[in-house]
């Protein structure tokens, strides 16, 4: 028993580190933007209206703004870019059609759960006016929400979706390796990618949450569909 869970410790260390050196890159490029965009939020009047005018949007609309935005960027862009600009053919057997179908609905509940955890830091918090919040809501998003319900949530529904939308590929699995051989690898990535990224939205006004974290959600998922295109 202790042998296995040697062998399951050493596994997923080793796939923690594979995921962390593929996401090096992308992740640096993405958190430069978000630095930049939040940079020229407060530097720059014209990018501060444009802004504001998002704000406006997804203060009218509410979490219809979170699942149109979210599933806009993450699900229609991606095909989009892949349409104009195709590259290498893709191994992906599934049509267009069928990405769609699982993609939009998918995105766009990520991003009104999102929005509404932002609302629910807000109401435990309050506004991101003193370093303490900030951290507080850093520490909440990354070692309790990212742990315990994003990731294994988007773990748990892509491989159910890569296996055909069957639980084949949950067979054969005790939920502790799987967590630790399919969720903390991913989990590692994501907390050397979006640590820095969630601490610039948290540092920006409560409203503009959303419209930063669907512009990160966007950029992020071309890049993770890349990466398991390589993976393929």
């Amino acid at each position: 028993m202790k042998r296995h869970q040697k062998h399951v410790i050493r596994a997923a260390w080793k796939e923690s580190l594979t995921a962390l050196r593929a996401n090096l890159i992308p992740g640096l490029l993405l958190q430069l933007l978000m630095a930049f965009m939040a940079a020229a939020y407060f530097l720059n009047p014209e990018a501060r209206a444009g802004f504001e005018k998002l704000t406006l949007m997804r203060s009218h609309w509410g979490l219809l703004f979170s699942f149109v935005g979210t599933s806009t960027a993450s699900a229609i862009f991606p095909e989009l870019l892949h349409f104009l600009f195709p590259g290498k053919p893709s191994t992906n057997p599934t049509t267009l059609e069928q990405r769609l179908l699982f993609a939009i609905p998918f995105w766009g509940l990520i991003g009104m759960q999102v929005d509404l955890f932002y609302r629910l830091q807000y109401a435990l918090f309050g506004p991101s006016d003193t370093s303490l919040v900030i951290i507080k809501k850093v520490l909440v998003d990354a070692f309790v929400y990212c742990p315990l319900l994003a990731i294994p949530q988007a773990v748990c529904i892509f491989l159910w979706r890569d296996h055909g939308f069957t639980l084949h590929g949950f067979k054969g699995h005790h939920p502790m390796a799987f967590y630790a051989l399919k969720v903390f690898p991913v989990l590692m990535a994501n907390w050397m990618v979006w640590i820095p990224l969630v601490t610039i939205i948290y540092s920006l006004p409560a409203a503009l949450g959303v419209p930063f974290f669907i512009v990160a959600q966007s950029f992020w998922v071309m890049v993770f569909t890349t990466l398991s295109e390589r993976k393929k």
